[in-house]
């Protein structure tokens, strides 16, 4: 992430944070300025059960919480939509980012382009094999 945003040149400020303790994840969360970004990259709630955060935390208030993982138990994304009314909470799985990695494996494997339409016509067929959101 942070040689994306190198690369970027952007003006916008990111903190990177790892840390293993929840409940001082929540603390740094809870400190997020209105519409702040919250990511899930851990691979928790996909590689390994849970959240790096608990359901204590309270997200940045119109803020938006994107979590990585497209399977598992995604507690994570769980949390996030808990508060997707009371914080104005913007909240996106890791589906999507799936879809577009496998597509870009099918280009390079297949020698072939997934122009935005044919991506969009994937993204839809898949629906039917996405894992439920709670």
């Amino acid at each position: 992430m942070r040689m994306i945003h190198a690369r970027l040149s952007s003006p916008i400020e990111i903190d990177y944070v790892k840390n293993v303790d929840p409940q001082v994840n929540d603390q740094h969360v809870r400190r997020l300025p209105p519409g702040s970004l919250v990511i899930n990259a851990t691979g928790m709630g996909k590689d390994t059960p849970g959240s790096p955060i608990t359901d204590a935390a309270e997200f940045p208030e119109g803020g938006f919480a994107w979590e990585l993982n497209y399977r598992g138990d995604l507690q994570f994304l769980r949390q996030a939509l808990s508060q997707v009314e009371s914080r104005g909470l913007h909240v996106h799985d890791g589906w999507r980012y799936f879809i577009h990695g496998w597509a870009a494996v099918m280009e390079e494997v297949f020698e072939l382009r997934i122009d935005d339409d044919r991506l969009a016509r994937l993204a839809a067929l898949s629906e039917a094999e996405r894992p439920a959101r709670s």
